[in-house]
């Protein structure tokens, strides 16, 4: 599995993802509704973006998913994942993914925490965290525009080893 950086051949399959009704619920929002063309426009906007780290997770030379660095404070980033390809979850790329983008973080960027959080309904995400070594330190309450409920919100973190 490598990471790299999104190029204009990945809007069509990132899109196709923001699309998908399961990825959209895991994060308490609706699919996205706007047409390719406006979504190319805000994807490509947002992937030059220096305060934002965005890369296209390959496996076996196919585009499967994206992660994002954002939040850059305090020697420290948020991170987010997405698998893309529904028959691709669950196999482990997450957990891959999320191991390589800490190491990116503690190790190029030299960066002593990187933070995450997930829906407490989205066991997968939970388990990929506590699988990469991050520890839940809170929670809180998020409130969805997409369905007008409340979600409680569960916050990791991992720290670099001294």
């Amino acid at each position: 599995m490598t990471l790299r950086p999104p190029n204009e051949s990945d809007v069509e399959a990132a899109y196709g993802w923001d699309k998908d009704p399961e990825l959209a619920a895991w994060n308490g929002r609706s699919p996205i509704s706007i047409s390719l063309s406006a979504a190319r426009r805000d994807y490509l906007s947002r992937w030059e973006d220096r305060s934002v780290k965005t890369f296209i997770i390959e496996a076996e030379g196919e585009s499967i998913g994206m992660a994002t660095l954002y939040g850059f404070r305090q020697n420290g980033c948020e991170l987010g994942i997405k698998i893309g390809p529904k028959t691709l979850r669950g196999r482990g790329f997450a957990s891959e993914a999320v191991d390589l983008l800490v190491e990116y973080a503690f190790g190029a960027l030299n960066l002593k925490l990187v933070r995450g959080s997930t829906l407490a309904h989205n066991h997968r995400m939970q388990r990929v965290f506590e699988k990469c070594g991050f520890v839940e330190v809170g929670d809180g309450t998020l409130f969805s525009r997409y369905d007008n409920r409340r979600y409680t919100e569960l916050f990791y973190e991992r720290r670099r080893d001294a």
